[in-house]
């Protein structure tokens, strides 16, 4: 097999999620092309860096796939993601180009709607597996009624706490809105150092807080989207999370502004009681900290709502057909052995995720892990941000939530703020695709 790695300059960055796979008959097998015609090679970007593992995950799949389709190679190429949107621009307009494809999850109504990903509507159709996927996830990769992409693996953010500092001072973790500011509070009295960080360039972790209070950031109504940053619910929930950065709030003014990396950053070196994060935030903290030992005693639970547990965006990436393959049907098939059951999950492990597919969350490797339990009980709890090309628009370019949240807790009218913030949601929500 041959790896390579495909490097260019962009500003955007995506987020990823999901997967698929079929039963005993597809279990992972090729065999819906034939094999007569199939290519000397395909091509599959994967979106990051290269490593060790991922490196003998494509070297199965090729062996796999080469056992129905034997003249086929199959060529991995890397990508950064901060490359991912130019590198898929030239390959649009005829340069090197792919035949299977990682996407963000969030990612696959923008790039279908600019003409990048082929509809696998049929391909999905017949395969079996693919009524075992997260439905949610799966229709998460659809487009204007269209299939573009399939869930390959998930990923989604809990609590991390210090464990021996909750048991020193006598408390559990959070699981409400007043206990985190309960616990929060007895942290900084006890340890003197912030208690809860609630950084404002934080999507994901702001919407579980409305979602937790059953409130919505847009809903889509007919053939358009409405924003919701001005529901009761919605509205309460925001103006909690900014408040605890405010003058009495539990969360430091340090991290007005920021995203998670600052946090991150504090947590690895005891400089923080309690923060939201993905579970790829525990190999950046090992790096950073200065005293390694400190990782022991670094845990994780679900995110804290309202009432009781947050739902958590379902984070992870997509497989898709690249439009311009001239291979759409053999391309399909490893598309459905990357993402059947076998080799989803072994992706989803290699790489520190989940699996799509809900009946594997309850394996003894996930529940019975104190590194991965946690999550893996968040998994039962997801919800997506609004499928539609213009969302990236909305919060990566525009960063509408974080910013009406920021000027919130600069003192800003949370109702004049939010009426803004949403007018200007739903008109981006609603613009016409280029």
């Amino acid at each position: 097999m041959r790896f390579a790695k495909v490097a260019a300059a962009s500003t955007a960055l995506l987020l990823a999620a999901a997967c698929g796979g079929g039963g005993d008959e597809g279990s992972g097998s090729a065999g819906g092309a034939d094999p007569a015609s199939a290519p000397e090679e395909l091509t599959v970007w994967v979106m990051g860096t290269s490593q060790d593992a991922l490196v003998s995950y494509f070297d199965e799949v090729e062996a796999k796939y080469q056992e129905t389709y034997p003249d086929t190679a199959v060529n991995v190429e890397f990508i950064p993601w901060p490359d991912a949107q130019e590198s898929i621009n030239n390959a649009m307009a005829g340069g090197d180009a792919p035949d299977v494809l990682e996407v963000g999850n969030d990612q696959v109504s923008n790039w279908a709607a600019q003409g990048a990903l082929a509809d696998i509507g049929s391909y999905v159709e017949s395969w079996d597996e693919a009524a075992d996927l997260d439905q949610g996830a799966l229709e998460y990769g659809r487009y204007d009624g269209v299939q573009y992409g399939v869930p390959w693996f998930s990923g989604v953010r809990t609590l991390y706490y210090r464990a021996d500092w909750l048991r020193e001072i006598g408390m559990e973790p959070p699981t409400t809105w007043d206990e985190v500011v309960e616990v929060a509070e007895a942290i900084e009295k006890e340890k003197d150092v912030p208690g809860f960080a609630a950084p404002t360039d934080f999507t994901n972790g702001i919407a579980s807080f409305i979602w937790s209070n059953g409130g919505e950031i847009a809903v889509q109504e007919g053939d358009s989207w409405q924003g919701r940053l001005t529901s009761p619910e919605t509205k309460e929930a925001i103006e909690f999370y900014a408040g605890l950065s405010g003058d009495d709030g539990v969360s430091p003014k340090a991290y007005v502004g920021e995203n998670e990396l600052v946090p991150l950053a504090d947590m690895a070196n005891s400089k923080l009681g309690m923060y939201i994060d993905g579970g790829w935030a525990l190999g950046s903290m090992e790096e950073q900290a200065e005293d390694k030992s400190v990782l022991e005693n670094i845990a994780s639970a679900p995110l804290p709502g309202a009432e009781g547990n947050a739902p958590a965006f379902a984070g992870g990436s997509a497989l898709s057909v690249f439009a311009l393959s001239e291979n759409p049907d053999h391309a399909a098939e490893l598309l459905k052995l990357m993402g059947g059951k076998e080799f989803g999950k072994k992706y989803a492990d290699a790489g520190g995720f989940f699996p799509a597919y809900p009946e594997l969350l309850d394996d003894p490797a996930y529940t019975d892990d104190p590194a991965r339990a946690a999550a893996a009980e968040q998994m039962k709890n997801t919800k997506f941000f609004p499928a539609t090309p213009k969302w990236n628009d909305a919060d990566l370019n525009q960063k509408i939530l974080p910013a009406a949240v920021l000027e919130i807790v600069q003192g800003e009218d949370p109702d004049k703020v939010l009426e803004e913030a949403n007018e200007a949601l739903t008109n981006t929500l609603n613009e016409p695709v280029d």
